[in-house]
């Protein structure tokens, strides 16, 4: 049977002959001493308690100095904060050496303070180095389960192509919800192509039945007509409402000696009383040579519900009331029934001409200018004056003069795919948003993948920003600043010893708290400096 003895001491008088009782009890009590120290304080009762005394916050103090002296060199004890705390994770910090976290724990063992490290190379100026960014994003056929693609792979059952699904997020257009899959880390499918227009795309944990198809986005354009005074860098965006965000932005321009003679046409006042519907009438003017020149309203603005007749009286003026040819029985029924056809009205939806649609520059051999004639006879005739004196439906100024070809567009780059466009080859209008005069018509390509306006994600690469030369001292790659509530001084060498990692240059910023505020802290702007 094994016991488990405690203590030695009470032990040793019965380990010695009965003689020893009578002729040598003083050393019999030396010998238990000795024991009874070898139990308490001797190396027996201390393995005895390693048990006990194995947790650094309860072992004994010597053991604290011990491990302090063996694995904290260059640590003054005398500002120590906590030395068991620093000895329980001084791996954890010279694990950490050369890191922002690493710097924090030193502080928070040391002075039980929280600091700040700023790096200054985070705000120093480097040529070209500002950081574009223009997403890439997938719109898709309203499902259920759309939300499920968010953060997962992806691919396109057509192509074959793979993507990653960063974000899945719903816009309204109008009365309409546009899903999109914003993706990144497009692979081409096995024969080379990226996600197209009307394929399915799926993840591994969604049925084929649950899952949408590929609108399609705009990613390029073919030029229809354009105006002229156009300029290369001109954003252009639609007039069309079927969607939004579309643009695209002037790349070039045509020969302009090539398209002299042409004709230029402008709203100057888009008066009151027009449908969309109304005629236009092109006359000559001064213009001798040229022709086909013309357009069609494309929009109309402060739109309101005007109630017509539809059978004017003059139809009917002639018309005698006994006249046989209108049968021997000519009685009030049917002469009511003539007067109900005169008498007859419909409503039309009449407003400003707000937008050219359909606008054609003729054969460019035009020398003079040209009249537009705009007038809705349906709404003039009524008389209704504006504040000017112009009668409704006749009251609109729009010019057309002739181009000399300067600024005409010959081709445009993709700014931004939009959202809700969705058929290729539709032709839309496009407006200058330099000036909002008409610009051109463009017939739309979509493919699979839209793209975003892009944007700069950082200033780094901007002279005129908050960043800062290169000065090879304060502002380097090797350089970090402590900001904490002490000087310099009081840790700067200890800082060096410890976590300062060699070839870098540390710099030290006071913090002073503000005894007027709960929260703020003021930051001394004078620096010292240290370098190993």
């Amino acid at each position: 049977m094994i016991i488990d003895l405690k203590n030695i001491a009470p032990l040793v008088e019965k380990q010695f002959p009965a003689f020893y009782q009578e002729e040598g009890p003083d050393f019999i009590q030396f010998v238990k001493a000795y024991y009874e120290w070898l139990d308490t304080e001797g190396p027996i009762g201390k393995a005895r308690a390693l048990a006990e005394t194995s947790d650094i916050d309860d072992t004994a103090e010597e053991y604290v100095e011990y491990f302090f002296k063996k694995y904290l060199h260059g640590i003054p004890k005398e500002i120590l904060g906590d030395k068991r705390l620093l000895e329980k994770h001084i791996l954890d910090l010279y694990r950490s050496k050369g890191s922002i976290e690493g710097l924090k724990l030193l502080f928070r063992f040391l002075y039980r303070q929280e600091i700040e490290v700023y790096i200054p190379e985070v705000d120093m100026l480097r040529a070209s180095d500002g950081k574009w960014v223009r997403k890439k994003y997938l719109e898709i056929s309203n499902m259920p389960l759309n939300y499920t693609f968010n953060n997962k792979y992806i691919r396109g059952t057509t192509t074959g192509a793979l993507a990653y699904v960063e974000n899945t997020l719903q816009f309204y257009l109008g009365n309409q919800i546009s899903n999109v899959l914003y993706i990144s880390n497009i692979t081409p499918g096995p024969f080379g192509d990226e996600f197209i227009q009307g394929e399915y795309v799926i993840h591994d944990d969604i049925n084929l039945r649950d899952c949408p198809y590929i609108l399609g986005s705009p990613t390029g354009a073919v030029i229809v007509d354009s105006s002229a005074d156009n300029a290369i860098g001109d954003f252009l965006t639609t007039t069309s409402s079927s969607g939004e965000r579309l643009k695209y932005q002037v790349s070039s321009l045509r020969n302009s000696q090539l398209l002299r003679g042409y004709i230029r046409f402008k709203i100057v006042d888009g008066g009151y009383g027009y449908t969309l519907q109304t005629p236009v009438n092109i006359l000559p003017g001064s213009n001798t040579t040229g022709s086909g020149a013309n357009f069609k309203i494309g929009r109309i603005a402060n739109t309101r519900s005007f109630q017509y007749n539809t059978n004017l009286l003059s139809n009917v003026l002639s018309t005698q009331l006994a006249d046989p040819s209108y049968g021997p029985d000519l009685n009030f029924t049917f002469l009511g029934s003539l007067l109900s056809d005169a008498l007859s009205f419909a409503n039309l939806t009449i407003g400003t001409i707000d937008r050219l649609t359909g606008v054609t520059s003729g054969d460019h051999n035009y020398n003079g200018s040209v009249i537009p004639e705009v007038i809705e006879t349906r709404i003039y005739g009524y008389g209704i004056q504006d504040e000017r004196g112009g009668i409704w439906g006749g009251n609109a100024r729009i010019t057309g003069t002739p181009s000399t070809g300067n600024g005409v567009i010959e081709s445009v780059i993709l700014v931004s795919s939009g959202l809700g466009y969705n058929s290729n080859g539709e032709t839309l209008q496009f407006i200058n948003s330099s000036n909002n005069d008409l610009a051109c018509e463009l017939t739309i390509i979509t493919g699979g993948v839209g793209t975003e306006e892009g944007f700069w994600e950082n200033t780094d690469g901007f002279i005129s920003s908050n960043k800062y030369i290169q000065d090879s001292f304060y502002y380097q790659e090797y350089s970090y600043e402590i900001q904490i509530e002490k000087s310099f001084e009081k840790y700067v060498d200890i800082l060096k010893k410890v976590m300062h990692p060699v070839g870098n240059r540390v710099f030290g910023k006071v913090l002073i708290t503000d005894i007027n505020s709960e929260t703020n802290s003021l930051a001394i702007e004078q620096e010292t400096f240290a370098q190993t």
